[in-house]
């Protein structure tokens, strides 16, 4: 076992907690939020109180990796826990990954891991089936079909949007928001005769080569932009760069802007038809995908919810998120968003992620190396 504490005094902390635990269970875990008491003094938590997702991984690679390689994903892993603790403002984090050396991909104990490595090279990491984690921390004992799949080449090869990715990946594992960077449907943006996946930078290109339009932008977010944004999208603040208001009110501008173009002949709607992609009715269609994906948030059907106002459900003690085949998850964390000293039962209206917090979460990674 290695573990990647941070080397600190506990004496003073300890002395100065309210319940004051004693030197030995300074690791134990008293409010069963997955984070020990310990760590929870470094990062400003309560340890008496369940104010942080402790999340736990097992990984398998699948080649016989060198010890560099590996020392270069346990990194990777600790920055992706600040990157997670980031964009849930503090209330999530890695506490724990095991990693499995020289699986070989397909085999049976391949399928037992969470996330699985495998030794080609892609520029994309890809997560089958969003909240799935929580089906396994339920049975882990048994293979479940959601897992994230990484990829050797392209972790090696570019660190800062690796790990930005597998924070990225997490936010569909873990708390099963949905891509922010597209749209629910297919279509041939290069008119190559193969439809793919629509995706906003290639409607930007399409916009600019086809039509000189440029400056088409999308969500600012860590499901829409992850080597740049950080923060969970909301919604009700038309001057942010991550907010749906927003974002809606550019498609418009845009459609304008086409019809401009082709003299009110047609707008963006029609752009996409040309492009073998559907006949949309609004374009509200062309909204991201998680924005058109429905949740049961406390077993009501929803859609049109903002990013934090999925993880607030899921986090937060007394609502519950339900999503493909995973329902009735609640993390029952204590949340105090607006730091008024009282458990937020709603998200605060008007709610604006935080920068930060910057706490080095990641040195307290614990690592089953084996």
């Amino acid at each position: 076992m290695i573990l990647f504490y941070k080397e600190l005094e506990l004496n003073k902390e300890l002395e100065t907690n309210r319940f004051s635990p004693t030197s030995d269970d300074t690791y134990y875990d008293y409010d069963g939020d997955g984070v020990p008491n310990s760590v929870e003094l470094f990062i400003g938590k309560n340890p008496a109180k369940p104010d942080v997702l402790g999340i736990k991984l097992t990984v398998a690679v699948g080649w016989d990796a060198d010890e560099d390689y590996l020392k270069k994903l346990i990194k990777g892993f600790q920055r992706a826990s600040q990157v997670v603790y980031d964009y849930t403002d503090g209330y999530a984090m890695i506490t724990e990954i095991s990693i499995k050396n020289n699986v070989t991909p397909g085999s049976k104990n391949w399928s037992k891991y969470m996330i699985r490595i495998r030794p080609e090279s892609n520029t994309i990491l890809l997560t089958h089936h969003g909240f799935w984690y929580w089906k396994w921390v339920r049975n882990l004992s048994e293979k479940e079909d959601g897992y994230i799949e990484l990829f050797k080449k392209f972790g090696n090869e570019t660190p800062d949007q690796y790990y930005r990715g597998i924070a990225h990946e997490l936010g569909h594992f873990v708390f099963g928001v949905g891509d922010e960077y597209s749209a629910p449907f297919s279509w041939d943006h290069d008119k190559n005769g193969t439809l793919e996946g629509f995706c906003y930078w290639d409607l930007a290109s399409v916009l600019q080569n086809e039509y000189n339009i440029s400056g088409f932008e999308w969500m600012h977010t860590v499901m829409g932009r992850n080597w740049k944004g950080e923060e969970l999208s909301t919604k009700g603040h038309p001057d942010l760069k991550n907010d749906y208001d927003w974002f809606y009110k550019e498609l418009v501008e845009y459609d304008e802007k086409v019809r401009n173009v082709t003299n009110n002949t047609y707008g963006l709607i029609d752009v996409i038809k040309m492009h073998s992609g559907p006949n949309l009715k609004s374009l509200q269609k062309l909204m991201p995908t998680h924005w058109q994906t429905t949740y049961l948030i406390d077993w009501t059907s929803r859609n049109m919810t903002s990013g934090w106002e999925v993880v607030f459900a899921l986090l937060s003690a007394g609502h519950t998120l339900g999503h493909e085949w995973v329902y009735n998850i609640d993390a029952k964390l204590y949340l105090d968003l607006n730091f008024d000293g009282v458990a937020d039962y709603e998200l605060p209206e008007g709610y604006v992620p935080s920068v930060g917090p910057y706490t080095g979460v990641g040195y307290y990674l614990r690592v089953d190396w084996g």
